[in-house]
C-alpha cells in the first residue's frame, strides 16, 4: 500500500499542472479517431474518467486535438521516447499504441499502413508527398503537421505541378496551363493538377472514374488527329491502356510507330488522308500533297518530289518537331519560305511568280504554264531577258525540251 501511495505522490509532482498537466499521457493520436486496433486501460494517475475511452468526450485523443497537440506535456512524464520515464508507464507497452505515439498510424492509416481508408486515399496510393507535406517523426514536425488544416498539410508537388514547371514536362490539353494547382476543402475537389487536368473529381467519390473525370475523350487538341481519335475507343490506337503503370506517369507514351497510322493510305505516307481524316483537295491538310507527291499520275509536269524537300522527315513519331507543334512546320532546305495564312510558297520551283499558287486551289490553274512563270517567260533562270517568241507551246519546244524529266528540276534545257 505504500509502494502504490508513494507512487501516486511521485506522479501528482510530475503533474502538479491542472488541465495543461492531463498531456501526459499513456499513448497519444494526431487526429481525434485510433488507427489502431487496442486494448483499452483501465483509468488512473492523475487523467480523468475516460481519458482512454474513443467514446468519452474526456478522450485524450480529442484533448490534444483541442490543445494543439503539447506532445512534450506527455513526455514530461512518460520520457522522450514514451517509454515510460518518470512515471514508469510506456505508451507501447502498456497495451495501447504498438509504435511511439508520433508514428504515422497512430492518428490514421487502414490495411497496416498509413493511408486512411477515406476518400480516394488508395486509388492514390502512390502519391502520399505529391499531395502531402509529409513530417518526419520527431516531436515538432508532428506537432505542426497535426496542429495543421488542409491548408498546411496539402502541399501539390512533382506530378502534381507538372502544368506549374516544378516537374515533367506536360501536353495535358486541359490541365492548368500555368496555373497552380489548388485544394477546395468546401468542394472536396482539386484544380489545376497535371494528374486531373482543370478539375478532378469529387474526393469522396467511390465509383472508378471514365476517361473524361479528367480531360475530355478525347481531349480537345486531339481534333487535328480526328481520324484516328474520334471516340473514346479509338485511345487505344496511339496509346497504352489507361489502366497499365504508364498512365499519369508525366510522360505521354506514343505506341504509333507507323506513319500512315496518322496520315497518307494505300501505303504511302503523304495526304489524302490528312490527319482529320480529310480527302479533299481545297482541305488544308490535304491540299496539292498528291501533285506534288505521286509519281503515277499520267499528266505529270515534273518529277515527285520527296517529303523531305518541304518538311522535315522524322525518324520516329516522337521526335522533336514533328507532332508536338500546333501546325505542319514546312521548311525548304533549298531556299524559300511558306506563308501560312495565305497558303503560298515563295521557292524556285514556282520561277518567278511570288507568291505561287495557292496551296488548296484545286481548280487546275496552278499547272497552267504562267502558274509559275511568265508565258513566255520575259526573263530567264539568270535573270536575262528571255527571247521575244509566240505565247504558244510550239514556240517552246523549238528550244526546250519538255517532259517531268526535264521541267521543273533545276536546270534549263536547250535543244541542239
Amino acid at each position: 500500500m505504500a509502494r502504490v501511495l508513494r507512487f501516486r505522490r511521485r506522479n501528482v509532482h510530475c503533474c502538479v499542472s491542472p488541465v495543461v498537466r492531463w498531456a501526459a499521457t499513456l499513448f497519444i493520436l494526431l487526429l481525434v479517431g485510433c488507427s489502431e486496433e487496442r486494448t483499452e486501460p483501465p483509468a488512473g494517475g492523475v487523467h480523468p474518467e475516460g481519458w482512454a475511452d474513443p467514446d468519452s468526450g474526456a478522450f485524450h485523443a480529442k484533448w490534444l486535438s483541442q490543445n494543439g497537440f503539447p506532445l512534450p506535456e506527455c513526455q514530461q512524464c512518460h520520457g522522450q521516447d514514451y517509454a515510460g520515464g518518470s512515471v514508469g508507464i510506456s505508451c507501447t507497452q502498456s497495451g495501447c499504441h504498438t509504435q511511439a505515439p508520433i508514428a504515422c498510424t497512430t492518428c490514421h492509416g487502414s490495411r497496416g499502413t498509413p493511408r486512411p481508408d477515406s476518400g480516394a486515399h488508395w486509388a492514390h496510393q502512390a502519391f502520399c508527398s505529391t499531395c502531402h507535406r509529409l513530417p518526419v517523426e520527431t516531436t515538432a514536425s508532428v506537432e505542426a503537421h497535426a496542429s495543421g488544416d488542409a491548408s498546411t498539410i496539402i502541399r501539390f508537388s512533382g506530378l502534381a505541378v507538372a502544368d506549374g514547371g516544378a516537374g515533367p514536362v506536360s501536353v495535358w490539353p486541359d490541365g492548368g496551363g500555368g496555373v497552380p494547382p489548388a485544394w477546395n476543402d468546401t468542394t472536396q475537389r482539386c484544380t489545376n493538377t497535371y494528374c486531373h487536368g482543370a478539375i478532378s473529381p469529387v474526393w469522396t467519390t467511390t465509383q472508378q472514374i471514365d476517361c473524361n473525370g479528367c480531360h475530355a475523350a478525347p481531349p480537345a487538341d486531339h481534333a487535328r488527329w480526328s481520324r484516328v481519335a474520334a471516340t473514346t475507343a479509338a485511345c487505344a490506337d496511339c496509346h497504352p491502356s489507361p489502366s497499365g503503370p504508364t498512365h499519369v506517369d508525366g510522360i505521354v507514351e506514343i505506341t504509333v510507330t507507323s506513319c500512315t497510322a496518322c496520315h497518307g493510305s494505300d501505303g504511302h505516307p503523304y495526304p489524302p488522308l490528312s490527319l482529320d481524316g480529310s480527302t479533299a483537295a481545297s482541305t488544308r491538310g490535304v491540299g496539292a500533297h498528291v501533285r506534288h507527291l505521286d509519281g503515277t499520275l499520267p499528266d505529270r509536269i515534273s518529277e515527285p518530289l520527296l517529303c523531305n524537300d518541304c518538311h522535315v522527315e522524322p525518324t520516329a513519331v516522337l521526335q522533336a518537331g514533328h507532332f508536338d507543334q500546333p501546325q505542319t512546320v514546312v521548311r525548304f532546305p533549298f531556299g524559300g519560305s511558306y506563308a501560312p495564312g495565305a497558303q503560298t510558297c515563295n521557292v524556285w520551283c514556282h520561277f518567278n511568280r511570288t507568291p505561287g499558287p495557292v496551296w488548296t486551289n484545286d481548280t487546275g490553274s496552278a499547272r497552267q504554264c504562267n502558274a509559275c512563270h511568265d508565258f513566255p517567260p520575259t526573263v530567264t533562270r539568270n535573270g536575262d531577258p528571255h527571247p521575244s517568241v509566240p505565247a504558244e507551246l510550239s514556240a517552246c519546244l523549238r528550244c526546250h525540251p519538255f517532259g517531268p524529266s526535264t521541267h521543273v528540276n533545276g536546270v534549263v534545257d536547250l535543244l541542239p
